[in-house]
């Protein structure tokens, strides 16, 4: 079991930019990738954005099954806020990568007015 303090790897006790988030990204998939359970430790954390949970978090669901998470990574030491916050990020990443075609097409028909 690998534990991961973003603390660590954040400035300032402040978890805000994709860039940190991918710092982060990169931990976990080289333990997990490896079948090793990670426990992702936001002890100390002060504030915490989408734009790095949706780089640190979200991209798993890229390669990687609801399933195949639920088991390797635990997240431990959440703000109430932040573990609403997860949530969204979560529950937007499994749409966006179940049906990544049609969620671009309707960007770009929202954007641009397309359809």
């Amino acid at each position: 079991m690998n534990i991961i303090k973003v603390c660590d790897f954040v400035t300032l006790n402040q978890a805000v930019t994709p860039d940190e988030g991918e710092i982060i990204y990169n931990k976990i998939i080289s333990y997990i990738g490896e079948g090793n359970i990670v426990i992702l430790d936001f002890s100390d954390i002060q504030l915490m954005t989408t734009a790095f949970l949706n780089t640190a978090i979200g991209n798993l669901y890229k390669d990687y099954s609801s399933e195949q998470l639920n088991g390797l990574l635990k997240l431990e030491n959440l703000q109430i806020g932040d573990s609403a916050r997860v949530k969204k990020v979560v529950d937007n990443a499994k749409k966006f990568y179940a049906n990544t075609v049609t969620f671009n097409k309707n960007v770009d028909d929202a954007i641009y007015g397309k359809g």
